[in-house]
C-alpha cells in the first residue's frame, strides 16, 4: 500500500463516510522530497480540500510517514480541459498520460535545479583547493 493510500485511510477513519468518498476517493498524490501534492479533477473538489482539510491531509500525512511535509493541490490538467469541453461528463480522476508527463517533466525541473546546485557546490570545492594551495606556498614563501 502507498503512501497516499495508507495516508486516505487514516482520513476515512476521522470524517464520514459520504464526506470521505465525496472529497477523497478519487483522489490522487505524488510526494517529492518535502512536498505533498493532492490531485483531483475538479476545481471544487481541490478548494474544498484546501479549505476544509489541509490540517487533517497535514496531520494524517505527518501520521504516517512521521514528516512534516508542505502540502500542495492541483486540478488534473487533462480532465480539467475535458470538463470544460463535456461539462455534463464524469471523468475519473487517476493519473493519465497527460497528468504523468507534467509531472515528470516538473521533477525533471526540480532534479536538474539540484543538479546545478550540485556542480556549484563542486566548483566552489574545486576552487576551496585551489585557495588551499594558495596559501600553502605562500606559507612556504613566507618561511
Amino acid at each position: 500500500m502507498g503512501i497516499w493510500q495508507k495516508v486516505l485511510e487514516k482520513i476515512s477513519y476521522q470524517i464520514s463516510k459520504p464526506s470521505f468518498d465525496t472529497w477523497f476517493k478519487k483522489t490522487t498524490a505524488e510526494f517529492v522530497e518535502d512536498a505533498l501534492t493532492v490531485y483531483s479533477s475538479s476545481e471544487f473538489t481541490i478548494d474544498w480540500l484546501k479549505e476544509k482539510y489541509s490540517t487533517l491531509i497535514a496531520e494524517s500525512v505527518k501520521e504516517v510517514t512521521g514528516e512534516d511535509y508542505s502540502i500542495h493541490f492541483e486540478v488534473t490538467e487533462e480532465n480539467e480541459k475535458l470538463a470544460s469541453i463535456f461539462p455534463n461528463a464524469y471523468f475519473e480522476s487517476s493519473p493519465n498520460d497527460t497528468d504523468s508527463i507534467s509531472r515528470l517533466e516538473r521533477k525533471i525541473d526540480r532534479l536538474e535545479q539540484k543538479i546545478q546546485q550540485l556542480i556549484n557546490v563542486k566548483r566552489l570545492d574545486e576552487r576551496a583547493e585551489q585557495l588551499e594551495e594558495r596559501i600553502s606556498k605562500l606559507e612556504e614563501k613566507v618561511k
